[in-house]
C-alpha cells in the first residue's frame, strides 16, 4: 500500500468517526424536542399569573361529557378532509360546520352532535352517506374547582360523571395538613351562574367526612355527583395544644368528641409532678383570651391550649 492510498483510507476513517459522533450528539437534542401531551402526562395546562390551572384529561375520559359554550370540538368527516376542522362552541351553544353552517350542540354528547351534523349533511344534499365523528378536544364549559389542602388544587373538567371523592383522587389526594372534613360549595342556581363566589349568596354548603365515618358530618356527601361550577374545599386540620406536666407536650389534631382526658392521653399522659385537679384550658372567645379551670371530662375545642399544672404537694 502506497503512502497516498494509506492517507486516503485514514481520511475516510476519520470522516466516518466524525459522522458517528455527530449522530450521538444529536440524539439527546432530538429526544428533548419531542412534544409532550399534557393529557398523557397529567401536566397542568399553562395559565396566567394568579389564575388557577386547568388539569388536562385524556380525550377518552371526556367522550361522554355534555357539550357547552367554550368547548373545543374536533369534527371529522370520513373521506372529506376539507370538511373536517377543530371548532369552538360559541356563547349560543352552536358550532360552525362546513357547508351546513351553524349547528346547535349545547347539551349534547359528542356522539349526538356527530349524528346531528351527519343528518344535516345528508338532508341538505351535500353527502349521500356522511360518516361524522366529534371529539371533545378541550372541556371549558363543565368545570369544577378543588381548593385547600390537596396536592394539585385547580379547575378540572367533568368527564361525564364525577363525585367529590373522585375529584380529590384526581387532584392527587390530600396533603399532610388536610382536615378530615371536606366541604362542597354549590351555587344557589345549581352551578350554572358565571358568578365565581360560591354559597355566599344562599348557595348550598355540604360538609362530608373522610375516614371511618364516625362523628358528624357523614361520608355520604363525598359520593355526590358534581355539577359545573361546584367548589370542593379541604380545610387545614384543626389543632389543639397541650403543655405543662405531660410527657409529650405539643400540638395535636382534633378528633370528634375531644375532651381533656383524651387530650392528656394523646400528650403521653401526665408525669409524676402533675395534678389532675389543676388543669386549665386557655381559650379565646370573641377575641378575648380566657383561662378556664377544667376537669378531665371538659370538652376541648379547636385552638384550645390545655395546661396541666404541677401538684402543690
Amino acid at each position: 500500500m502506497t503512502f497516498r492510498s494509506a492517507a486516503r483510507h485514514a481520511a475516510a476513517a476519520v470522516a466516518v468517526l466524525l459522522v458517528f459522533l455527530a449522530c450521538l450528539l444529536a440524539m439527546p437534542a432530538a429526544r428533548a424536542q419531542v412534544p409532550t401531551d399534557p393529557a398523557r402526562t397529567g401536566a397542568l395546562l399553562p395559565a396566567a399569573l394568579g389564575v388557577l390551572s386547568t388539569q388536562a384529561l385524556p380525550s377518552s375520559t371526556v367522550t361522554d361529557a355534555r357539550i357547552g359554550p367554550g368547548d373545543v370540538l374536533r369534527i371529522t368527516v370520513l373521506g372529506q378532509p376539507d370538511l373536517s376542522a377543530e371548532v369552538g362552541v360559541n356563547d349560543r351553544g352552536s358550532v360552525a360546520v362546513a357547508l351546513v353552517g351553524s349547528v346547535p350542540v349545547a347539551g349534547l354528547t359528542p356522539a349526538e352532535a356527530a349524528a346531528r351534523s351527519a343528518e344535516l349533511l345528508r338532508s341538505g344534499g351535500y353527502l349521500v352517506r356522511p360518516e361524522v365523528s366529534v371529539d371533545t378536544v378541550q372541556v371549558r364549559s363543565q368545570l369544577v374547582s378543588v381548593l385547600g389542602e390537596v396536592r394539585q388544587p385547580g379547575r378540572y373538567p367533568i368527564p361525564g360523571r364525577l363525585t367529590v371523592l373522585e375529584l380529590l383522587a384526581t387532584a392527587g389526594g390530600l396533603t399532610e395538613q388536610a382536615d378530615t372534613v371536606v366541604t362542597l360549595l354549590r351555587r344557589p342556581d345549581g352551578g350554572t351562574s358565571p358568578d365565581p363566589a360560591p354559597a355566599a349568596a344562599g348557595g348550598a354548603r355540604i360538609p362530608g367526612r373522610l375516614g371511618d365515618g364516625s362523628g358528624e358530618p357523614s361520608r355520604a356527601p363525598l359520593d355526590v355527583e358534581l355539577r359545573s361550577g361546584d367548589v370542593v374545599y379541604v380545610e387545614r386540620k384543626k389543632l389543639f395544644y397541650i403543655h405543662g406536666e405531660v410527657n409529650r407536650p405539643g400540638a395535636y389534631p382534633m378528633e370528634p368528641g375531644m375532651n381533656v382526658m383524651r387530650a392528656i392521653a394523646l400528650g403521653g399522659g401526665m408525669n409524676l409532678r402533675a395534678s389532675s385537679r389543676r388543669i386549665d384550658i386557655n381559650r379565646t372567645v370573641q377575641g378575648v383570651p380566657q383561662k378556664i379551670r377544667s376537669d378531665l371530662n371538659a370538652p376541648v375545642l379547636p385552638g384550645d391550649t390545655v395546661f396541666v399544672n404541677e401538684s402543690i404537694f
